[in-house]
């Protein structure tokens, strides 16, 4: 009834009389009732993967829990993991997470699992336990085969919403453009299976640059303690981390492979493309060249190559101009303001404030400007503006250009381009932590320095999770995200006999991916405790 009348709101087509009829005679044959259903796959392979890399017995190794009621304390960051992976964004989120997940129907323990649960667990994981823990882990995935060669180092950071912290959270340059809020740092380094070797967190506040030598001897120390070579061992990291002591300190330990910054090396911009021998087409279908040469870079020769992507100039050009554009306009229409004798009166000073407001600090060098007296009659100064044109021509030449330096003087060019550009597996393990459906760290909700080192860790841990799993299922060809997907479909069913109390729980049907996942992982043991 609406309004007193009645009225069609909804309709569903059902079938004809004979479908439906033949529908409830398959229904009353079925002997089972479906009760609930819960997503397993992702869950299982989360346990699957800590079994492997025996996790549990690694942290309980390094843990001074005395009295063990419940859970252990491997058992808790198992659980702290596997709930974050699943959507469960705080400590307090994790109890209703279990309540409606599989892990309810293969674990069973006594406490509930509160905050505060969590972070008395917290306390047993100080620096050094951390450390062993992940040098333990580290042991194991060399035994399994992934032995690093190559590692890439960078260094990121995610602000948060702390007021009052300890000396972690600190204002910096921060890569979400939220300078104005508190940042925790971290510098991370991936073997080049995309595996995490080394993590250390740092105060928002240090320079890339000046706490590289700090990173650096994080990665020896770690390296050492895995009985890995270091003169072996390849350092691939960006010009953000230059510097001649930098360098320097890199080159004692092992091989480098950087980049410079163009200022560092002009006249190699300005060699002619046709100098340039194709390289490679990259996973994008973008092909690079290259320009190779020997150059000196803080006091000593390197094999240098300058790659070249006209996919990157055409992407470098088209955002410079825009931008150009826009602050043009902005000037333009600033002069137009002060030759108009409307409005109130206008000093030198507050209009240089302007000037350079709307200049960008990155487009200082490329705009003049001149800022004049109040003409008679006037109330405000005159203003003219320029651009330099030798500037925007050596911008213009660096576009698309990479300066890439290294002391493997016998690497091929090809060699050389391909491992600096493989610098995104950093990247892309950056882009994983800040995946909520992967392995989020953000947002930081601790206050206290020692939980938000754990809290990081547990990431970092979580993130060695799933790069094991899709390093272990390379030969399936999926990528990560896709891996996770088909892992989210593989459900389990609670069934319930129609003629009877026996419940039972199964595996809801499987495409052929997930089935094989199943297998290669075994997921199905944990169906049998």
């Amino acid at each position: 009834m609406v309004d007193g009348k009645v009225m069609r709101t909804k309709q569903i087509y059902l079938g004809t009389a004979e479908k439906i009829m033949e529908l409830k005679e398959q229904a009353t044959e079925l002997p089972y009732i479906k009760l609930k259903s819960f997503q397993y796959g992702k869950t299982a392979a989360m346990l699957s993967i800590s079994d492997d890399l025996n996790f549990i017995e690694i942290v309980n190794k390094h843990t001074n829990k005395k009295k063990i009621e419940g859970l252990t304390v491997g058992e808790y960051l198992l659980l702290n993991i596997i709930g974050r992976c699943d959507g469960a964004l705080s400590e307090n989120g994790m109890q209703k997470w279990f309540d409606n997940s599989s892990m309810k129907l293969l674990w069973d323990f006594p406490h509930k699992l509160t905050c505060q649960n969590f972070l008395n667990h917290y306390k047993y994981i100080d620096h050094e336990a951390s450390k062993k823990i992940e040098d333990d882990l580290c042991k194991i995935l060399i035994e399994k085969g992934i032995t690093p060669r190559i590692l890439f180092l960078d260094e990121t950071n995610w602000f948060n919403y702390i007021k009052k912290g300890e000396e972690l959270p600190q204002n910096g340059n921060n890569k979400q453009y939220r300078n104005h809020m508190k940042q925790v740092c971290m510098g991370l380094a991936v073997s080049e299976d995309n595996v995490p070797f080394m993590h250390e967190v740092y105060e928002g506040n240090k320079h890339d640059a000046k706490i590289f030598p700090e990173l650096l001897d994080a990665l020896t120390e770690r390296l050492t303690n895995l009985e890995i070579a270091t003169e072996d061992m390849t350092l691939v990291f960006d010009k953000g981390n230059n510097s001649q002591v930098n360098i320097g300190d890199v080159l004692s330990k092992m091989h480098v492979v950087a980049s410079a910054k163009h200022n560092q090396a002009e006249e190699l911009l300005n060699i002619p493309l046709k100098d340039y021998k194709y390289l490679y087409t990259n996973p994008q279908g973008n092909k690079i060249y290259g320009y190779r040469t020997k150059y000196e870079f803080f006091g000593q020769e390197f094999t240098t190559v300058v790659l070249y992507s006209e996919a990157s100039y055409k992407k470098k050009m088209k955002g410079h101009e825009e931008r150009k554009a826009k602050i043009w306009e902005n000037l333009k229409d600033l002069k137009r303001r002060l030759e108009s004798n409307r409005g109130k009166e206008r000093d030198k000073s507050s209009v240089e404030r302007e000037v350079n407001d709307i200049i960008h600090k990155d487009f200082r060098s490329l705009f003049g400007y001149k800022v004049g007296d109040v003409p008679q009659g006037k109330k405000k100064p005159t203003l003219n503006i320029w651009t330099k044109k030798e500037v925007e021509d050596a911008r213009y030449a660096g576009f698309g250009k990479t300066i890439v330096f290294t002391d493997m003087h016998t690497w091929h060019s090809k060699k050389i381009a391909k491992t600096y550009n493989q610098k995104y597996l950093v990247e892309d393990d950056f882009k994983l932590l800040n995946d909520v459906l992967l392995v989020p760290v953000g947002p930081i909700n601790h206050h206290k320095d020692f939980n938000i080192r754990t809290h990081i860790f547990l990431c970092i841990i979580g993130m060695i999770f799933y790069r094991y799993m899709a390093w272990k299922c390379k030969h399936f060809g999926l990528s990560l995200r896709r891996i996770v997907e088909e892992l989210e479909g593989i459900r389990l069913a609670i069934l319930k006999q129609k003629s009877g109390r026996k419940v039972e729980i199964v595996m809801e049907e499987m495409n052929a991916k997930q089935a094989r996942l199943v297998s290669l992982l075994d997921l199905g043991k944990f169906m049998d405790n």
